[in-house]
């Protein structure tokens, strides 16, 4: 599954999975949220990454969650971006979804090539 869902109006959701150990894509989504602009870690238990990213302009919070696990010889990542106030987000969660898969894909498969 490589396209991002869109459950409702205001929240984006997308799964992936990549050929690397899951403690190793979970400490890539921690790189990524440590060092992206507007990104700021939150609250995370085991096998998952908490976010909040601030919008640019009018300074909205989304609520972004990454669950990594196991899955094959691989791992799997379960990713979700919610708006926290709105009835739609202007394709805002989706953006977010897609900014950090990049970060990550960057970082966590660098060294796979």
């Amino acid at each position: 599954m490589n396209e991002i869902e869109r459950p409702t109006p205001n929240s984006a959701r997308a799964v992936r999975t990549y050929p690397v150990a899951p403690d190793r894509l979970l400490a890539a989504f921690i790189r990524a949220v440590e060092t992206l602009p507007r990104w700021n870690a939150g609250p995370s238990g085991e096998g998952e990454v908490r976010a909040v990213r601030t919008t640019r302009l009018l300074r909205f919070r989304d609520d972004v969650k990454v669950r990594v696990f196991a899955e094959g010889a691989g791992a799997g990542a379960e990713l979700t971006s919610n708006s926290r106030i709105g009835k739609g987000d202007l394709g805002q969660n989706p953006r977010n979804i897609k900014e950090l898969l990049r970060a990550v894909e960057d970082d966590a498969l660098k060294e796979e090539a």
